[in-house]
């Protein structure tokens, strides 16, 4: 494993400054950092840290020094071109900057885990895309990671989903229509008609003050109802007659999933066959961005096993344990002190609301089963950490999750249980809503960037368009930090001009033909003096990627190496439009190029590859 040059200079620089200060030199590198402004330096070394005097005579032996001086507070360095590029270019191979860690983890990177009644959306889309590149992250870090997909299928949304299918006779869809569109319409269609149900019901014995608001958002469902019947008649029609001569639909849902915990065999066939079938088409959706997942597991399988029932029996003999709102629960805010709250994430100062555990009917809900669902992710695989990506509105029900699992036994997998949290995404001009059929699909948001593509790259003959959407698509969804809310704007994230995916491969494409063009040895019989200003700017920027990755994949910010990325991306373009490399006359000149060339084209090429986007050859 080649080691990482930067740290091996920024090494020889503490020690050699520290030998001159009497500072032990690992201090010295551990506060090292870097100047806000290019033209102050390389690095910065902060001397009140040091507690030396500034103006003591300092005599830094460092053959990568060029040279230094004492500005305010901080000690200033600027590098030594010419050592830093024989340094870099010397040994710099086809997996440069791909840092592996010294002690590779045991990771569970659990993400999408929607519910399946209908197609993936463009919120499923952030929190997909996010898991998979952290999956990504992880590995080229060197850790044993495993991809796991969590199948909501026994709760209320998958039993309304099997009660409108009941109602059709168990149909089977039609040839060539997608799955999970197809299963998506017969579940809003049955959430409408059993909402305009439950409301007209209402409005027979509402009270004058809530009549009015209940009319109105009854006529809004009807209209609704109205737009979606459209779809397909015949099925609304059926469901809706069958809805109306059913004396007790909620009592139906219910039964539905009382058998489906119980593993009655009938129910269980029916439920796990409709599920399967909209799985199948989430993993055609996940298969056209490159996401796949080592599992798929089921909650369903966990009820079964007798796992939750486990945990259940833990819970109702825990100290912790009290009646809530007539039903058994967890009180957590009284047995979760500081030090735990600390050790655990939780926030100063949050109430943490009681976990409820079953219903009043003695079922067990959702929280119980995430509980014994964490323990298995752990248990099964030895796993060290187990990381979560869930949309930032779970994150009491998170909290939650760790205080129970922390009171009930197991604080090592609480401590490990890390909440990956992501804010909305959306699309200009829409509101969405699953149950009431109104989302923007994952396939929907990929066809109209394919649409785009084609345009742009329509007088272009064999450049692979399905990778430049996946890379206009990934980059719009991690360029930007987890916690900020996103705006997918289809034209800005096929611009091929500037900050996008496609931006990026396009600068590849560049690097990689002049390389191709060359049909020489690159040597190291260049110009030193010809490394300046964007020519310099880039080769600093090399020498930190291999910084930048582990930073990148060891904070889980995929959004630093998007950022790293296109800064160089944009020198490199910006001294490639000004400059010739290949037709440059002076020899010494010209392979002081054609190495920068090779040092972008290996850094954006291992960097796309840890985003999962393809380095084409082509655009």
């Amino acid at each position: 494993m080649q080691m990482d040059i930067l740290a091996k200079i920024k090494l020889d620089i503490s020690s050699c400054i520290g030998e001159s200060l009497g500072v032990p030199g690992d201090y010295i590198y551990k506060i090292m950092q870097y100047p806000p402004k290019e033209e102050m330096g390389d690095l910065a070394i902060p001397l009140p840290a040091l507690k030396v005097n500034p103006q003591k005579e300092l005599e830094v032996r460092s053959k990568f020094v060029k040279s230094y001086n004492v500005s305010g507070p901080f000690l200033n360095v600027k590098l030594n071109e010419r050592e830093v590029f024989i340094e870099l270019f010397s040994s710099m191979n086809r997996d440069y900057g791909l840092e592996k860690v010294e002690r590779p983890k045991k990771i569970i990177i659990e993400h999408t885990s929607a519910n399946p009644i209908h197609p993936l959306h463009i919120g499923h889309l952030r929190n997909a895309i996010i898991g998979d590149t952290l999956v990504r992250l992880s590995k080229a870090r060197g850790h044993d990671v495993i991809s796991r997909f969590y199948v909501n299928d026994s709760g209320r949304q998958v039993a309304l989903l099997i009660y409108g299918l009941s109602k059709l006779g168990y149909p089977e869809p039609a040839q060539g229509v997608k799955k999970d569109i197809w299963a998506g319409l017969i579940y809003a269609m049955t959430n409408i008609i059993l909402e305009i149900r439950s409301l007209t019901d209402q409005l027979k014995l509402a009270q004058e003050s809530e009549y009015r608001e209940k009319i109105t958002k009854r006529d809004e469902l009807v209209g609704l109802a109205s737009e979606i019947r459209s779809k397909n008649q015949e099925y609304f029609d059926r469901i809706a007659e069958a809805v109306k001569n059913d004396p007790d639909p909620e009592g139906k849902i219910n039964e539905i999933i009382k058998r489906y915990e119980d593993g009655d065999p009938e129910i269980k066939a029916v439920v796990r066959k409709y599920v399967n079938y909209v799985l199948e088409g989430f993993r055609e959706s996940l298969e056209k961005l490159g996401i796949t997942f080592d599992y798929f597991d089921y909650e369903s399988d966990i009820l079964w096993s007798g796992e939750v029932k486990s945990v259940l029996r833990s819970a109702l003999s825990s100290k912790a344990r009290i009646e809530y709102k007539g039903t058994e629960a967890l009180e957590l805010n009284k047995y979760v002190d500081e030090e735990i709250r600390r050790e655990l994430r939780i926030p100063e100062g949050l109430e943490i609301p009681p976990l409820v555990l079953t219903r009043s009917d003695g079922t067990t809900l959702y929280t119980v089963r995430d509980i014994a669902y964490t323990i298995r992710k752990f248990i099964s695989t030895n796993a060290e950490q187990v990381i979560n990506v869930i949309a930032e509105q779970q994150s009491v029900p998170q909290i939650q999750l760790r205080a129970a699992l922390y009171l009930l036994g197991y604080p090592e997998m609480a401590k490990n249980l890390i909440h990956y949290s992501y804010s909305m995404v959306t699309l200009p001009g829409t509101t969405m809503s699953g149950r009431l059929g109104r989302y923007i699909s994952l396939d929907e948001i990929y066809d109209k960037v394919m649409l785009t593509v084609l345009e742009k790259t329509k007088d272009r003959g064999g450049v692979n368009v399905a990778e430049i959407v996946n890379s206009a698509i990934r980059y719009a969804i991690i360029s930007v930090s987890a916690n900020r809310p996103i705006t997918f704007n289809v034209s800005k994230v096929t611009n091929f001009e500037q900050n996008s995916g496609p931006y990026l491969q396009y600068t590849y494409v560049r690097a990689y033909n002049i390389l191709a063009k060359y049909p020489h040895e690159i040597n190291l019989n260049v110009d030193y003096t010809d490394v300046v200003m964007e020519k310099r700017k880039i080769l600093m920027a090399l020498l930190k990627f291999p910084e930048v990755f582990k930073v990148s994949a060891d904070s889980l910010q995929p959004e630093t190496l998007v950022s790293y990325l296109r800064s160089l991306a944009d020198s490199f373009n910006s001294w490639y439009d000004k400059e010739r490399v290949i037709q440059e006359p002076d020899e010494r000149k010209r392979m002081t190029r054609l190495n920068l060339v090779k040092g972008v084209e290996t850094v954006i090429r291992n960097g796309l590859q840890v985003l999962g986007i393809s380095s084409l050859t082509k655009m």
